[in-house]
C-alpha cells in the first residue's frame, strides 16, 4: 500500500513538474506577444495620428482651392461678358489653376450648347478631384486606428492567459508544501484545466 502511495506520489510530480514547465515557457510566450502587439498597437496609432493630421491639412488645402477657383471664375466671367479678350487670355495664362481650365472649357461649351453648367461646389468630379488626397488619409487613419484597436484586443487577451498560467505556476508550485495525498491531486488537477484553458484561448489568438 505504501509503495503503491509513494508510487502515486512520484507519478503527480511528474505530472506537477510537466504542467510547470508548460506554463512557464507558456508565461514567457505570452508577455513576449503581449509585448509585440503593444509595439504594433503604439505604431499603428502614431500612423493614424500622422494621417489625421496630414488629412486636415489637405482638408483645408482643398478648401482654399476650391474658395481661390470661386473668386477666379467670377472675374473670369466677368471679363467674357465685358469680351476683353486679352484680360481673359491672361486669366487662363497666368491666373487660373491648370486643373481648372477643362472644367471652365467644359461649361463654355454647355452655355454655347444653351445649357446651364452645373454648380462649382456640385461638380462631382471637381470635388473628388479636390477631396480626393484627403479621403485617402482619412480612409489610411481608419485603417491605422483600426489596427490599433485589434492589435490592443489582442495583447489585451495575451495578458490575461499570462494571468491564467501564472496561476497554474501557484498551483504547480505549492503542490509539494502539502503531504495531503488528495490535496495535491486537487491543485494538480487544478493547474492541469487552468493550462488547458489558457492552451485553447492561445490556440485562436494571432502571433505577432
Amino acid at each position: 500500500m505504501n509503495h503503491q502511495s509513494s508510487g502515486f506520489n512520484r507519478l503527480i510530480e511528474l505530472v506537477a513538474v510537466l504542467v510547470l514547465g508548460l506554463a512557464t515557457v507558456g508565461t514567457a510566450w505570452c508577455g513576449y506577444q503581449a509585448a509585440q502587439w503593444n509595439g504594433v498597437a503604439n505604431s499603428a496609432t502614431s500612423t493614424s495620428t500622422d494621417a489625421r493630421v496630414e488629412a486636415s491639412r489637405l482638408f483645408g488645402l482643398a478648401t482654399q482651392k476650391a474658395s481661390y477657383d470661386s473668386s477666379m471664375i467670377a472675374q473670369y466671367a466677368e471679363a467674357v461678358q465685358a469680351g476683353n479678350t486679352a484680360l481673359v487670355s491672361f486669366y487662363r495664362a497666368t491666373i487660373i489653376r491648370e486643373e481648372m481650365l477643362p472644367v471652365i472649357d467644359r461649361w463654355e461649351a454647355e452655355i454655347k450648347a444653351g445649357g446651364t453648367p452645373t454648380r462649382l461646389i456640385e461638380d462631382a468630379s471637381y470635388v473628388d478631384a479636390q477631396l480626393g488626397p484627403y479621403r485617402a488619409e482619412t480612409a489610411k487613419a481608419d485603417a491605422a486606428t483600426k489596427v490599433a484597436l485589434d492589435a490592443g484586443e489582442n495583447s489585451h487577451d495575451y495578458i490575461i492567459n499570462t494571468i491564467l498560467l501564472a496561476v497554474a505556476l501557484f498551483f504547480s508550485g505549492v503542490m509539494t508544501s502539502f503531504s495531503f495525498l488528495p490535496a495535491r491531486m486537487l491543485l494538480v488537477v487544478a493547474a492541469i484545466a487552468t493550462v488547458a484553458v489558457a492552451a485553447a484561448n492561445l490556440a485562436d489568438l494571432p502571433i505577432a
